[in-house]
């Protein structure tokens, strides 16, 4: 993956973070996909060295705060 394929791919992450944040209900937050793979674009951003941005954090939050496991590597 190249730098630029990284920046896209954090940028759409972000940009759907904003989406969870602002649309999901507590049940969303517990079984939808899309919380794992924000989880996983967290963590590919961790492991280069990229500041995972507040939304994101934010809709990890929301998703551990409604009873979702989060996995980590």
């Amino acid at each position: 993956m190249t730098d630029d394929d990284r920046e896209m791919l954090f940028g759409m992450a972000e940009e759907l973070a904003g989406y969870v944040v602002l649309d999901y209900e507590r049940e969303d937050f517990q079984d939808s996909p899309t919380i794992e793979q924000l989880a996983r674009a967290a963590a590919v951003m961790e492991a280069h060295d990229w500041e995972v941005p507040p939304v994101i954090r934010e809709a990890l939050r929301k998703a551990v705060e409604a009873g979702r496991v989060i996995g980590t590597a």
